[in-house]
């Protein structure tokens, strides 16, 4: 028979590693993206412009403004995907966020480009 507390203990260890496990997945959803996307994303942007960053799955609560100061895609070296570039940086956008145009409300990057996120707001309230 079974130690009960043994098995708790296990289950226990098992369940947090599966749990640190899952929650790099949820890091990068939109960074690879299709070149349709990439493209999307990158009509919806400007120099200048001011997009803010918020990572919720993250547990980050306020998005930081930033401004482009450059903004380009590329192909990334993996199968045939692309990624947004913002001052030289790749983006998620799935943590990015932008002015909607609608009551100053932030509508996030990645719904408008068509890319699945999961855990994250379509829209912020400013």
């Amino acid at each position: 028979m079974i130690n009960v507390k043994s098995f708790l203990s296990i289950f226990g260890c098992t369940l947090s590693y599966c749990t640190l496990l899952c929650v790099p997945a949820l890091a990068d959803q939109c960074s690879y993206i299709t070149k349709e996307q990439a493209l999307t994303a990158v009509s919806r942007l400007n120099l200048n412009q001011t997009i803010y960053l918020l990572c919720e799955p993250c547990g980050e609560e306020i998005p930081k403004p930033t401004r482009i100061e450059n903004l380009s895609i590329e192909i990334v070296n993996y199968q045939d995907y692309w990624q947004v570039k913002v001052n030289d940086r790749g983006i998620d956008l799935a943590y990015v966020f932008i002015d909607s145009g609608i009551d100053g409300n932030l509508i996030n990057l990645a719904a408008i480009s068509d890319c699945q996120a999961r855990s994250v707001s379509t829209v912020l309230e400013k």
